[in-house]
């Protein structure tokens, strides 16, 4: 009897506790348009809730969303074409009380001032109109794409500086592939 007790008690904790299996996951959700021949992506992260209280603790947040277009070969490693990159930085003023954020896709520089959450993180989560490539000047094959996103702390904590080598620099790393898709014309 003295040993059935602490198993069923250790079977009920574990039964009764939540685990982290059911929490939801962060997603990417990619959506894919060609516009005058111009190959675009919109990217949108959802459920990433983990990084609420970090960010809203003051913590500086670096979000890169990195796009790739890839030819798919037969028999062969696929072949790299090109890849957008996308800097969302965003941090919480609290003296102020309002979120600062910025984006930078390599050529324009945006910044804008929140004072509520919901639409920050709608704003620094979204990516609009992503151009890749034209697709008059490629050839005809199967391609697809690749997302890559990835979350990192710009700031360090002051103890941290000792034990960077220990720490991570990337927070958390996404990555989605889509569907095969033709570009060009059959012959």
């Amino acid at each position: 009897m003295n040993k059935v007790l602490p198993l069923f008690l250790c079977g009920l904790y574990l039964l009764c506790t939540p685990t982290s299996s059911f929490a939801v996951s962060p997603d990417i959700i990619g959506e894919l348009k060609t516009i005058d021949n111009n190959i675009t992506v919109n990217i949108s992260v959802i459920n990433v809730t983990e990084l609420d209280n970090v960010i809203k603790s003051g913590i500086e947040k670096e979000i890169v969303f990195t796009v790739e277009l890839i030819r798919v070969w037969k028999f062969w490693p696929d072949e790299f074409i090109v890849s957008k990159k996308i800097n969302n930085i965003v941090k919480y003023d609290n003296l102020r009380d309002q979120y600062w954020g910025s984006s930078f896709d390599g050529v324009t520089l945006t910044e804008k001032k929140f004072n509520d959450f919901s639409s920050m993180k709608d704003w620094i989560f979204n990516v609009r109109s992503v151009n890749l490539a034209n697709a008059k000047g490629l050839e005809p094959a199967n391609y697809y794409i690749r997302i890559v996103v990835e979350s990192r702390s710009i700031e360090q904590l002051p103890i941290m500086g000792l034990l960077t080598h220990l720490v991570p620099e990337v927070d958390m790393t996404m990555a989605k592939e889509s569907q095969h898709f033709f570009v060009g014309e059959i012959k």
